[in-house]
């Protein structure tokens, strides 16, 4: 269907007014005594942070904002109601008799993927028309996008296999109509909700339950009376007594009926990866090799994840897309982040901020730009205020694009919204923006950062992209780690925005005695860089958000230390070093004295050189760690240049942090390996600081012969 998405009527009632909560109209009554309610206001919608593990959310629903707003009415007996429970006064009664809604709305379209802190919508109107918005928005795009953002996973999962949405018994009659229309935005083939057909065009499936087969004399008359009502290809549930038998019971009246076999049978419990092959086996013995499998039973990404690898064909869903036990809510909020002094549309908007504890919001109105490297990958997620230019020194580097869209025009829809497959092609084209990552079900952070400043020039000095820097020794590498930078301050009302110090951590990367002079391992320089760093940290902690360290931390690592009596070869086998517990896999004496804020362990069991390898006490990662605090940019030192700090460095970058590379805190094992090292750190955009690493000029060996 093209352009508005149909109103889902709530048991009968044609206006969505009092689909609310009562403080949006007490507020509404007294802004109206305080003359608040008529001046020029701006709200926006973003989620402070994705549900613990995922990568990702899909924003669903901006089609079903723009139908109920156009239901949003207060008719007679609904403000007859609102007097009689003393909720709003005569004024408040006169403002909204006539009301409609006015404003603008600026939203990403449906099906775009979203991160922390991005407005996802913003709405622009009088405080008043806004702030009776704010419990029906919420509404629609939490449960909507909660349900799409576990249904692209579960999408993701199944690996190209066609997945059912059929969770419409487990939530609201009415919520599943919109549990549907969001799974399908996300990916799913399918639903078995007849009125989410009927209303959104989405095509439907199903065919019998176990009543069906019980009632019944023979499962055999059951599939049979089926397969006379529906034909061949229908799909026949196998599992209610003896799978095997009744899958070439299938298969035999299939066969009578013309067909090699029916068009598939369903599992929908036991052992599912097991029952699933046997099936196979016995379909493909049978001559039966076009019958499909379709798995059913409380399935959620992680169960088609494990089914993937197995014979399964497709998969039905319910419980776990539908319900909070899947669909973990998207958690935004709706946030006043500017209003004007007085009335008028003209008037001059002020930006305003909450500052509580946890739940700092924004202030002022902004503009959010997604950037995209040369392989078509998204990078980050650029926010700025409303009006600044987005310059042309990125675009030349990376593509970028604008994220919202006008959906609401003075209270008018501006043409024809994206129908519903064009909101479903959108989503799988953002999907592919974000790489293989997007599919990766291993707890972790946003994919992508989100970051702020006043202008993307501004931002990318700060990042250091791609600027690279030379010259001075470890005093000015010291120097450089704590210079100003700045982003998007928080602004008091009255003010614009300001610049504040971004959030920046120190890493020191595998500083341990057998790295160091007199280890099983020593770097040369090794001392020399323990007592750089610790002297950096004592003058300049204040400086940064955190300051943290890896260590190698190996309990059996294999191929990675050299046989008992065998030559390490220095490339892929290496001496005994850092066993756990050890007195060489302890930090160096000249930073042990350092209260880090966590200390992150690698290479328990296997080869590990990147930090972001490594896991804290409390079995969090590198990058779920600096990205629960805020910080995206580090500062990086330490062993070895040319392999630890490298990796760690790499895959930084390839995280979306911002990375200096403190040379003179920095050991490399050997000079050519060193040199690639970081040549191969400047390419991927990392900023490197000071003029040598320790230790050696670079055409020397590092690494002390440990004999």
């Amino acid at each position: 269907m093209q352009g508005r998405v149909p109103r889902l009527p709530f048991l009968g009632v044609n206006s969505t007014a009092l689909l609310t909560d009562r403080y949006e109209l007490t507020m509404l009554n007294a802004a109206i005594r305080s003359g608040v309610a008529r001046r020029r206001a701006v709200f926006e919608i973003f989620a402070r942070a994705l549900p613990p593990g995922r990568r990702y959310g899909v924003l669903a629903g901006p089609g079903r904002v723009v139908a109920e707003l156009e239901a949003f009415r207060f008719d007679a007996e609904i403000l007859e109601h609102l007097a009689s429970e003393h909720i709003v006064g005569d004024d408040a009664a006169a403002f909204l008799e006539d009301w409609s809604f006015d404003g603008s709305i600026d939203a990403y379209r449906e099906g775009e993927c979203f991160f922390p802190g991005s407005p996802v919508l913003t709405v622009e109107a009088s405080f008043g028309s806004a702030v009776v918005l704010e419990t029906l928005l919420l509404s629609i795009l939490n449960f909507d996008s909660a349900v799409a953002s576990a249904a692209s996973r579960m999408v993701g999962a199944a690996a190209g296999r066609p997945v059912i949405e059929m969770g419409s018994r487990r939530t609201h009659e009415e919520a599943a109509v919109a549990a549907a229309r969001a799974a399908y935005v996300a990916g799913f083939a399918s639903t078995s909700n007849l009125e989410a057909g009927r209303r959104f065009g989405i095509p439907t499936a199903g065919t019998a339950a176990h009543a069906f087969v019980l009632a019944h004399p023979t499962e055999k008359a059951a599939f049979a009376a089926q397969l006379d009502c529906m034909g061949p290809e229908t799909t026949l549930l196998v599992d209610t007594f003896d799978v095997p038998n009744a899958i070439r019971s299938a298969v035999e009246l299939a066969r009578e009926r013309g067909a090699l076999g029916p068009g598939a049978i369903r599992l929908d419990s036991g052992d599912l990866v097991g029952e699933a092959t046997r099936a196979r086996k016995i379909l493909d013995e049978l001559g039966a090799t076009t019958t499909r499998i379709v798995i059913t039973s409380d399935l959620d990404e992680y169960a088609i994840a494990a089914l993937a690898s197995g014979p399964a064909d497709a998969f039905g869903v319910g419980t776990k897309v539908v319900t909070g036990s899947g669909a973990a809510t998207a958690g935004f909020v709706y946030k006043l982040v500017a209003i004007a002094s007085e009335e008028g549309d003209d008037a001059p908007l002020h930006p305003v901020e909450k500052r509580s504890p946890a739940k700092h919001s924004l202030g002022t109105r902004k503009q959010a730009v997604r950037f995209v490297d040369d392989e078509g990958r998204a990078r980050f997620e650029f926010i700025c205020a409303e009006g600044d230019d987005v310059d042309e020194e990125l675009p030349r580097l990376w593509a970028s694009r604008s994220l919202q869209h006008r959906v609401f025009e003075h209270g008018r829809v501006p043409g024809d919204l994206p129908d519903l497959e064009a909101s479903r092609d959108h989503h799988r084209w953002a999907l592919r923006e974000l790489g293989a990552e997007a599919f990766d079900l291993s707890p972790s952070g946003p994919l992508i950062p989100t970051r702020y400043a006043r202008s993307v020039t501004e931002a990318m000095h700060s990042w250091g992209h791609p600027h690279r820097h030379g010259g001075g020794a470890a005093g000015e590498a010291a120097s450089a780690a704590t210079r100003s930078e700045g982003r998007l301050a928080p602004a008091r009302r009255g003010e614009g925005p300001g610049v504040v110090p971004a959030p920046r951590g120190l890493l020191v990367v595998d500083v341990q005695r057998d790295f160091c002079e007199g280890g099983s391992l020593a770097v040369r320089g090794g001392e020399e860089v323990a007592h750089r760093i610790a002297e950096l940290v004592a003058t300049s902690r204040p400086e940064y958000a955190a300051v943290v360290a890896s260590r190698d931390w190996h309990v059996d690592p294999g191929s990675h230390f050299a046989l008992q009596g065998a030559s390490p070869d220095y490339e892929s086998s290496w001496p005994v070093h850092c066993v756990a517990g050890s007195e060489g896999a302890e930090l160096h004496p000249a930073i042990a004295p350092v209260a880090f804020d966590a200390v992150f362990d690698k290479g328990a069991g296997e080869a590990a050189y990147s930090a972001f390898e490594g896991r804290e006490a409390g079995g969090q990662s590198l990058s779920e760690w600096l990205l629960d605090r805020g910080i995206d940019r580090l500062d990086v030192c330490g062993l070895a240049a040319d392999y630890c700090v490298q990796a760690t460095v790499l895959d930084a970058r390839q995280l979306g942090f911002g990375v200096r590379v403190l040379l003179e805190l920095t050991a490399g094992v050997a000079g050519d390996t060193t040199k690639l090292a970081l040549e191969a750190m400047a390419e991927a955009d990392a900023e490197l600081v000071g003029s040598a690493v320790a230790g050696a000029p670079l055409d020397e060996s590092f690494v002390e012969d440990a004999s």
